[in-house]
């Protein structure tokens, strides 16, 4: 093979795939660390691909007011902070909350509806998802305004399909308009992506995703019964679709009052347990670990064999320890100032000597009667016990709903139960240090995200609390029912046009049957079952493989600790960077919009791919060898 000596400078050119959150996130590291002195004013031309290129990404600006966020307000912002990104922080901005008092909106008397009127808008407040579209918008705007005059950056609103290698060791790009990118590096930030097509009988009248719900249940009518699957937030979002999106509206004494459009609505979950509503915020100050540490992981990781770790019998006991310290913390600071520091200072004192079993066993003691029994074994893992019928397990299913609303109604400063599990949210960075790229044994990286992550999700990323306060209300009117007990069998009848759902865990059987079977969850991604064309390419060209193959239960994108995508071959591809929820499985819990405060995972990830990113183009353009044809 023939050598040629490649030409001085040459350009460099980054495709980002995707501009939502993770999308934007990646542009403002770019932009901000080469408007440094360092970086001087070398050319550097980025391409943004995205189907409408206004940073919304999923949160579509036009969606109803009713689809709210679960998290408050002051919680979000896009600007990445000196404990994320150190000293190059470049832009300062507002939070979601600080930019919609800017703009004046307030929340009407049905608490969701943002406009002109009603009261001011408050910290804690669960605004509508269109508003944190609008908010991201407005950032991406931002951004693109304050890039550097040596930056070239272009928007194209088209979707990739394919990329591909060239000769000259770039990437091609290609587009569903026909355009094809040449860059020296990509970043795939493409967020969730659809299923596979299926063909399964009765998909006709299958919904699988209730997003956008305007378009998704157009053909659900009044008359028609609905089986929704789903107990979450976007369960929670197909009800506030199907009953305030038709015209129903809640009394000031929390009652319900029927449109006449509404259908009849069967609602299951593959557990049969609601979820936690998400309590009022009061927080007193960031979260302060005593037992689940870096240094406590990193320790437990080094005594053992291989360095991988076990859920129930390493990560388990650390999470329900610091769920004891955090329950009986707040049981201190509702005693009084001088309780809270003698409950602080014994527990630290007994982490110290290493008796803090001893210690928790004494709190337990000391705070039972007036606080009650709190076991995180029991509150993480709830048993139904036996089920006689239906009628029993909507009792039990409401009245866990009641007693779950008391708490987050009294919120994070008043429920020492609601702050024992804030920890689970709170510890999240924690929880990733200890299983993410491989931190788990096998068999415990297949129950983290087979049962485990659901855990986590039904403990502390439920609905607003106003949700279940609708909730308890649809099932007084009647307008939903909780009949089927968990994991109901669905099956579809072919010779009365209809979905047959079965009881499978119920002493007496129960049957209903429904014209819509529609899906609530967020599914994780699929690398082998997508319904995307740009991840079927890259995986049918090798160049992604799915993580832990031989695992069931994680189904993302293989990538490295760099981020970088691991192809069927075990290589892993320096050029391209993979953010966000495609990485499900080697990362953990990617689905989210960064806040304030803290380490923020997200801004961390996109501060370290384009600093390596920069660092590889800083080296393109200087005299290096490469194969003759690659050089014509």
């Amino acid at each position: 093979m023939r050598f040629s000596r490649t030409p001085a400078q040459l350009p460099v050119s980054i495709t980002i795939v995707g501009l939502g959150s993770r999308g934007i996130g990646v542009l403002e590291r770019i932009i901000t660390l080469t408007s440094r002195p360092e970086w001087g004013a070398r050319p550097l031309s980025i391409d943004l691909v995205d189907p409408d290129c206004d940073g919304a990404g999923l949160h579509d600006t036009t969606q109803p007011d009713y689809l709210l966020l679960n998290t408050v307000c002051s919680q979000v912002s896009l600007f990445p902070e000196e404990t994320t990104v150190g000293a190059d922080v470049g832009d300062q901005g507002p939070t979601l909350y600080a930019w919609v008092r800017q703009l004046g909106l307030r929340l009407a008397d049905d608490g969701y509806t943002l406009g002109d009127q009603g009261r001011e808008i408050r910290p804690d407040d669960y605004l509508p998802r269109r508003i944190l579209g609008a908010y991201l918008t407005w950032f991406l705007q931002r951004t693109l305004d304050r890039a550097p005059a040596h930056l070239n950056i272009r928007l194209h609103p088209a979707t990739a399909t394919a990329v591909n290698d060239t000769d000259a060791g770039t990437r091609t790009i290609t587009l569903d308009n026909g355009t094809v990118l040449r860059s020296s590096y990509v970043f795939l930030t493409c967020g969730h992506t659809p299923p596979a097509a299926a063909t399964a009988p009765g998909e006709r009248h299958r919904i699988r995703t209730p997003y956008p719900p305007a378009q998704q249940f157009a053909g659900i009518r009044p008359e028609h019964t609905v089986a929704l699957a789903g107990t979450g937030l976007s369960g929670m979002d197909a009800l506030a679709a199907l009953t305030l999106g038709r015209g129903g509206r809640y009394t000031d004494r929390g009652d319900y009052v029927r449109s006449g459009r509404e259908p009849h609505i069967l609602l299951f979950s593959r557990t049969g347990l609601p979820f936690r509503a998400r309590p009022t915020d009061g927080r007193t100050g960031a979260f302060a670990p005593l037992i689940l540490t870096r240094q406590t992981i990193d320790r437990l990781r080094a005594e053992t064999t291989g360095g991988a770790l076990c859920l129930h019998a390493d990560l388990l006991p650390l999470l329900c320890a610091e769920m004891r310290i955090a329950f009986h913390r707040r049981c201190g600071a509702l005693t009084g100032a001088a309780a809270q520091l003698a409950t602080e200072e014994a527990l630290r004192a007994a982490v110290r000597t290493d008796t803090l079993d001893a210690e928790l066993e004494r709190l337990d003691a000391q705070h039972r009667v007036e606080y009650g029994t709190f076991s995180p074994e029991d509150i993480l893992f709830p048993t139904l016990g036996d089920l006689p019928d239906s009628a029993t397990y909507q009792e039990r299913y409401t009245a866990a709903l009641e007693a779950d609303l008391q708490e987050a109604i009294k919120g994070l400063a008043a429920s020492p139960l609601k702050s024992a599990l804030e920890v689970l949210r709170d510890q999240r960075d924690m929880i990733r240090h200890a299983v993410d790229f491989g931190g788990l044994d096998d068999i415990s990286h297949d129950v983290f995200y087979g049962s485990f992550t659901a855990t986590l999700n039904r403990a502390v990323t439920g609905p607003q609390l106003d949700r279940h306060g609708d909730l308890l209300a649809l099932i007084r009117a009647g307008v939903v029912r909780v009949p089927l007990g968990p994991e109901p069998r669905c099956d579809w009848d072919a010779r009365a046009g209809s979905w047959r759902l079965s009881s499978t865990r119920l002493t007496e059987p129960h049957t209903e049957h429904a014209h819509w079977l529609v899906h609530a969850t967020s599914g994780q991604p699929d690398v082998e079952a997508t319904g995307s064309t740009l991840l079927n390419q890259l995986r049918d060209t090798g160049r992604i493989r799915r993580h832990r193959a031989g695992t069931a239960s994680s189904r993302g994108v293989d990538i490295t600790v760099g981020q970088h995508p691991v192809a069927q071959d075990g290589h892993a591809d320096e050029q391209m960077w993979i953010l966000g929820p495609l990485c499900e499985g080697a990362t953990f819990y990617n689905h989210y919009v960064p806040s304030p405060g803290g380490v923020n995972r997200a801004l961390l990830d996109a501060d370290r791919t384009v600093r390596a990113m920069l660092d590889a183009a800083r080296h393109i353009g200087e005299d290096r060898l490469v194969p003759a044809e690659a050089a014509r």
